[in-house]
């Protein structure tokens, strides 16, 4: 098939009009793709070490201070022996924390995973603390009264 001009355009290829297209004459670099070597990064787009993936080491991206994101816990199994010792709502609310946990860290998004972290951390605390309250008011409330007063 032959455009207005006269020209063969090849197979699988759309013709291209006079005016369009990018100012060079050149095809930009697909999206998530390196610029090419000794060009810039385009603007708003962090450095790139190859292949879209962020440049290791480039201050000012990743983890803070050069850390392993698997060294991020989660507390799942804390999280879900709080649901039984602490109460069913610090329980659950750990257990969604320790899911966002794991979702951040997928997503390499290394600050939300940390704080998200710590919360899980300090919920697991907080209800394995009220848990061991729980435990020894029982002890007092029930066990007690019935060691002393004996059971006939």
């Amino acid at each position: 098939m032959t455009n207005p001009y006269g020209q063969q355009q090849p197979y699988g290829q759309q013709p291209q009009q006079p005016g369009y297209g990018p100012p060079s004459g050149g095809m930009p670099a697909p999206y998530g793709q390196p610029a090419p070597y000794g060009q810039p990064a385009p603007y708003g787009q962090p450095p790139t070490g190859g292949y879209g993936t962020p440049g290791y080491g480039v201050p000012g991206y990743g983890m803070p201070g050069g850390g392993d994101i698997n060294q991020i816990k989660d507390y799942k199994g804390w999280a879900i022996a709080s649901l039984f010792l602490g109460g069913l709502i610090l329980g659950i609310f750990a257990i969604m924390k320790s899911n966002e946990v794991g979702t951040y860290k997928m997503q390499g998004n290394y600050m939300m995973a940390e704080q998200a972290s710590r919360t899980t951390k300090t919920l697991c605390l907080v209800s394995s603390i009220l848990g061991g309250l729980g435990c020894v008011l029982f002890l007092f409330a029930f066990l007690v009264p019935l060691i002393v007063y004996g059971v006939s």
